[in-house]
């Protein structure tokens, strides 16, 4: 049985103890329960392993755990070693299609989103340098402008005029996202939006679950989300959305602060649509443990905070069965830490060590430092000219730190 991916498993061709090994493989790549789901384990297939590999290993990879206690760090190390047996295993029973290697169906594609709860942080810059330099390694690139109520995508990659945008599509104006794709001059192409337009942002669930189902069947090797600079609930689904998360901060306290209270946020979004329509929860719903969540995070908003450990403790405690359905959302959830417009006063370490502290005790979440990028003249130029500052100025500081941080957002 096979789904344009690759080989998958048939349960009935295995023996009792080969099924026993995928089961136990399962429960540390997904979880308990998709180990014991004989349908999850029939479709299973390689770009969904290796997806769930690559998640555990960020969480439990030792590089990552340097600053918590001897204790913690020896059992990730050893919870590290099993996902990375559970990985082999798995890969053994499903292997790479000869038929589909290397052609458009088996072609890997991700959504990379930009976020963070403040405005002129260098979002849009930020995306539009990173969409150009993946453009110029000879992939296939779409910039989405998803600041709805502030669209300005399209000025940093040189277009000043759009006959079409995203709001043209809500509303049926255009049947498809590529009826409004624009090919820009530095090689992506862009989606734009339409801030123009009174309540441009204010679009309904229905349409937003529309255009993430669109953006997703897009074919380019990266789409770029730019997002708005707040959290509410459509640029935070948004973000949520995607493969790679970054979040922008500078080393100002206030956008640093707002760049928390972002990762905050989007977490506690990710757990109270845990079994929402547009998850692939959604036919595994645990009324009980829907309610627990969201019971749990309707306290956070008081006064007193309480850390996401505490409601890991109560799901142990009431439904133990469960509770890594809720661990396995939150070490997926993954967020990058992108440091932006550092100057020469700017103390990075200090910023990204208060912020990975504060989302490991509090939030449970480890918080990946992505990089930094440099604040520069060239930008500035280059935001006046309107041509991006990997196009303008290749060989800039600028330039040579975005070749390095696109490479490790790639490869993450």
């Amino acid at each position: 049985m096979t789904n344009g991916h690759g080989v998958m498993i048939s349960l009935g061709t295995l023996q009792s103890s080969e099924l026993q090994k995928i089961r136990v493989a399962s429960a540390y790549l997904f979880s308990l329960d998709h180990a014991k789901d004989d349908v999850f384990i029939e479709s299973l297939d390689m770009p969904m392993v290796k997806k769930a590999f690559r998640a555990k290993a960020k969480r439990y990879h030792p590089d990552h755990c340097r600053d918590t206690a001897p204790d913690d760090i020896r059992k990730r190390n050893e919870r590290f070693v099993k996902v990375e047996e559970a990985y082999r295993v798995l890969r053994s029973y499903l292997p790479e299609s000869d038929s589909t290697c290397g052609t458009e169906a088996e072609r890997e594609r991700r959504i990379i989103a930009v976020g963070g709860a403040k405005g002129g942080i260098g979002k849009s810059i930020f995306s539009a340098n990173l969409a150009v330099f993946l453009a110029g390694q000879g992939k296939k690139v779409v910039a989405v402008d998803l600041d709805l109520g502030g669209a300005n995508l399209h000025l940093y990659l040189g277009e000043t005029f759009l006959k079409g945008s995203i709001n043209d599509y809500l509303q049926k104006r255009v049947p498809t996202l590529d009826d409004i794709a624009v090919p820009s001059r530095y090689g992506p192409l862009l989606l734009g939006g339409d801030s123009s337009q009174l309540g441009a942002s204010n679009i309904g669930f229905s349409q937003k679950l529309k255009l993430v189902k669109a953006i997703k069947q897009m074919d380019a090797d990266y789409t770029i989300l730019d997002l708005g600079g707040d959290t509410s609930f459509n640029v935070i689904d948004f973000f949520l959305m995607a493969d790679r998360r970054v979040v922008l901060t500078t080393c100002d306290p206030a956008s640093y602060l707002e760049a928390y209270s972002f990762i905050k946020v989007a977490l506690c979004r990710r757990l109270n649509r845990l079994f929402g329509i547009e998850s692939e929860l959604r036919k595994r719903k645990d009324a009980l443990l829907e309610t627990i969540i969201e019971e749990f995070i309707q306290s956070q908003m008081g006064s007193k905070v309480r850390p996401i450990c505490e409601l890991l403790s109560e799901v142990t405690e009431k439904l133990p069965g469960r509770v890594d359905v809720l661990r396995d959302a939150i070490g997926r959830f993954s967020p990058l830490l992108l440091v932006n417009r550092v100057g020469n006063r700017c103390n990075v370490r200090q910023v990204v060590k208060r912020l990975q502290d504060v989302s490991r005790k509090v939030l449970s979440v480890n918080l990946s430092y992505l990089g930094a990028l440099p604040q520069q003249a060239e930008i500035e130029m280059s935001a006046r000219s309107l041509v991006p500052v990997m196009t303008s100025h290749p060989d800039s500081v600028f330039a040579r730190d975005m070749k390095v941080l696109a490479e490790n957002l790639i490869m993450n």
